[in-house]
């Protein structure tokens, strides 16, 4: 038996699996978050693989000896095995406020890039990262409720069906430092892997909300500081559990920042106006 312990901030979790190359995939999920012993873990996931007469090899997820997920694709297994232990460390990282928002660091200024699914926080951060940028995230962000000091997410990216030919034909990624899943189906991406040198935290030194579309202008254009609490607001996790403190939280990150939205049409242009801020 594979057994993997992996340790989010204050939240512990482990995996185990006995097919050595499930594990191999497991280890590139949290690359940076291994630990040696995971003592007491929150939760333990477990991967099975069987065959079956009609469905050919089936995988099967269990959290906590409880069956949660079942296919006869590797990439689905993974897809959803990423879902869940994402999904299940945001709600035991309750201390944390919880934003949905690539973030990037340069020079010790850190950068959060709050938007929506499918608005290129992940390519805009594989880009910045190839300009001497050190990434932090590309997907979600941990906030320190009293000090609004930000958290690293260290998460490997997952890149999909035909973004992984996009990003390589790019130079975004480089195919040899990812693993895949079932053929070319999912990739994991570690930015991590070039600069393992712990960031500082800190505050934020800008927030750039970020729209991409073919049909756009490129743009950057400062917007006020109650806008961009707004704007935050609807990419909060967990506004929820903080009630009237959340906005405080939000009108004390924003506080100090600079706060621009920016509307691009392409990567490399939007790493340019990056670069005016």
């Amino acid at each position: 038996m594979y057994l993997l312990h992996y340790k989010l901030q204050s939240h512990r979790f482990s995996i185990q699996t006995g097919n050595k190359k499930l594990a191999d995939l497991c280890s590139q999920l949290y690359p940076n978050s291994r630990s040696k012993h995971n003592g007491c873990a929150d939760l333990v996931y477990s991967l099975r693989m069987k065959s079956d007469s009609t469905a050919g090899t089936v995988y099967e997820v269990l959290v906590d000896g409880k069956k949660k997920y079942q296919t006869n694709s590797k990439s689905g297994l993974f897809a959803s095995l990423e879902w869940m232990i994402t999904c299940n460390a945001l709600s035991h990282l309750r201390e944390f406020f919880q934003l949905h928002a690539g973030s990037v660091e340069k020079d010790g200024k850190i950068i959060l890039l709050p938007a929506n699914h499918g608005k290129g926080k992940t390519t805009l951060t594989l880009s910045l990262t190839r300009n001497h940028y050190r990434c932090l995230s590309d997907d979600i962000v941990l906030i320190e409720p009293e000090t609004t000091m930000v958290i690293p997410f260290p998460r490997s990216f997952l890149v999909k069906d035909k973004s992984i030919k996009k990003m390589a034909e790019s130079h975004l990624i480089d195919k040899k430092n990812g693993y895949y899943c079932k053929s070319e189906d999912i990739l994991y991406y570690n930015p991590y892997s070039s600069n393992r040198s712990p960031v500082k935290k800190a505050k934020p030194y800008a927030i750039i909300e970020l729209k991409h579309s073919h049909r756009f202008k490129n743009e950057l254009r400062p917007v006020s500081k109650s806008e961009m609490c707004i704007k935050l607001l609807r990419q909060s996790f967990n506004i929820h559990n903080y009630k009237r403190n959340g906005v405080t939280i939000l009108t004390k990150l924003v506080r100090d920042s600079k706060c621009y939205s920016l509307k691009t049409n392409n990567v490399t242009d939007a790493v340019h106006l990056f670069s005016q801020i």
